[in-house]
């Protein structure tokens, strides 16, 4: 396996990191778990029998075509931060635009914080949320219902990496849908939300 310096450095940071804070405890109290009273109540008969003919209807549907984000490693070929949702728990478009697509309502920027500030605290700091969101190659995923066709919308990075395509394709379940790869300034590396 071969890593790049600035992993190697990352790497060496975070383990200089844990070894000092072992040597002369932590300067940054541990995170305590919330230990508020919870109200925890019981099913009745009759909420679990509902609760498991709804989770009964959605056996099978895994492998429906999806609408979501992503990001794109090229270092390892794989995608991470993955939403996903199947086009048809939608019951109304949830952010239909003027042409009639959907997408998720998750956005990169969101996404990425929240995974940034969980991978500091949980992961010391290790993992794939490493600088600015718009840094690492990403995109979504629309579905146009009045034409039945999916949009994988990505940036110029993927004629760098075609090979995303198929993961892509895959993650979302898109190979037997009629779909399209279109590339949009908006997604390239470096590109922010305006």
């Amino acid at each position: 396996m071969t890593i790049t310096e600035e992993e190697l450095q990352r790497i060496v940071a975070a383990a200089v990191k844990v070894a000092l804070n072992e040597i002369k405890g932590s300067d940054q109290p541990a995170e305590q778990p919330d230990n508020k009273k919870v109200d925890v109540k019981q099913f009745t008969d009759e909420e679990l029998d509902e609760a498991m003919r709804l989770m009964e209807s959605n056996r099978g549907k895994d492998n429906e075509p999806k609408v979501g984000i992503f990001w794109y490693d090229p270092r390892h070929n794989d995608l991470f931060g993955v939403r996903s949702h199947r086009v048809s728990d939608y019951l109304k478009a949830n952010a239909r635009s003027e042409f009639g697509s959907i997408s998720c309502s998750e956005m990169h920027e969101d996404v990425w914080k929240k995974e940034f500030h969980r991978q500091k605290y949980k992961n010391n700091g290790l993992g794939p949320y490493v600088g600015a969101y718009e840094m690492t190659p990403r995109g979504r995923i629309f579905y146009n219902p009045d034409n039945d066709e999916y949009t994988i919308a990505v940036g110029s990075w993927i004629e760098q990496y075609p090979q995303a395509v198929t993961l892509i394709e895959e993650e979302f379940n898109l190979k037997n849908t009629k779909h399209s790869v279109k590339t949009a300034s908006h997604w390239d590396i470096g590109q922010r939300w305006n």
